[in-house]
């Protein structure tokens, strides 16, 4: 198949011009792919890769403040309440005020949602090998040097 050419169904092919050599192209595609095994894998738990993000970063730093998780995942303090808004619904994070400052709260896991990260964790570390099965150890480790460049 020439370059730039991906086969689209049985009959027919469509000219993908320059984007396979894209890196954001890739990526995107690359993404798609994974989001769509990692909302299987999750199905009927409420939980985005945001917010198991999130979710995973309250576990392993209790009492770190909303803005803290923002910075940490990237993403504005509005985005940040969101998704600590969205885990709290669900009964898996708390705010706490923080002890040493009356303004401030600090986020931890319920024991529901100490409960309900253990079992997401797993769920999630097949999702991702099920998605890297093609690639060797050594592939990975270089795939995750070369995508922490970006």
């Amino acid at each position: 198949m020439a370059a730039g050419k991906a086969e689209h169904s049985a009959s027919s092919e469509i000219d993908y011009g320059d984007l396979p050599d894209l890196i954001g192209y890739v990526l995107r595609r690359a993404q798609l792919r994974l989001y769509e095994d990692f909302y299987a894998a999750l199905h009927g738990t409420g939980i985005s890769p945001a917010l198991f993000s999130a979710l995973v970063l309250v576990e392993r730093n209790p009492g770190l403040q909303q803005g803290r998780l923002g910075q940490a995942l990237g993403v504005a303090r509005s985005g940040a309440m969101t998704m600590v808004d969205r885990l709290e619904r669900l009964g898996l994070v708390q705010r706490q005020p923080a002890p040493h400052d009356r303004r401030a709260y600090g986020l931890h896991l319920t024991p529901k949602g100490q409960k309900q990260a253990a079992s997401l964790r797993a769920r999630v570390s097949e999702h991702d090998q099920r998605i890297g099965h093609r690639m060797d150890a050594a592939e990975r480790r270089k795939l995750m040097e070369l995508l922490q460049r970006i």
